[in-house]
């Protein structure tokens, strides 16, 4: 159990296994249930990885990873979800990892990074005229 804590205090461990865990295993099991398609794309496909992709994106923010790191929710799923695999229909598979990017890229343009710039440390006795 204690491995388990450590693991996942790792962000790029703990990451990259969601992302496995949302992209590939969760349609690979809905496809192995025979869930209808509706269910699919809207409980699983909108929801659970819409906003799996708004976490990520966020989550990017924080950590201070790089830009291309974004890339690897809806490359996993396009690629390996929906090619590779063929877990998710070819006609909305790529459509809906081009879903993803523009999601996990909202939160990651709009997030607030944990710590502050420079430019915004306070000034010590506050601003005063100069």
């Amino acid at each position: 159990m204690n491995r388990f804590k450590e693991w996942v205090k790792r962000p790029v461990y703990f990451w990259s296994a969601m992302i496995v865990l949302v992209t590939v295993i969760l349609p690979m099991i809905a496809s192995w249930l025979n869930l209808s398609t509706l269910t699919k794309v809207i409980a699983l496909y909108f929801l659970i990885n819409g906003l799996f992709a708004l976490a990520f994106g966020a989550a990017v923010k924080h950590q201070g990873w790089k830009l291309p790191v974004l890339l690897a929710q809806p490359l996993t799923f396009g690629l390996l979800g929906t090619a590779l695999f063929g877990f998710v229909n070819d006609t909305y598979g790529y459509y809906l990892a081009l879903l993803y990017l523009v999601l996990a890229m909202f939160t990651y343009l709009n997030a607030e990074p944990l710590e502050p710039s420079l430019d915004e440390l306070p000034v010590d006795g506050g601003y005063q005229d100069v």
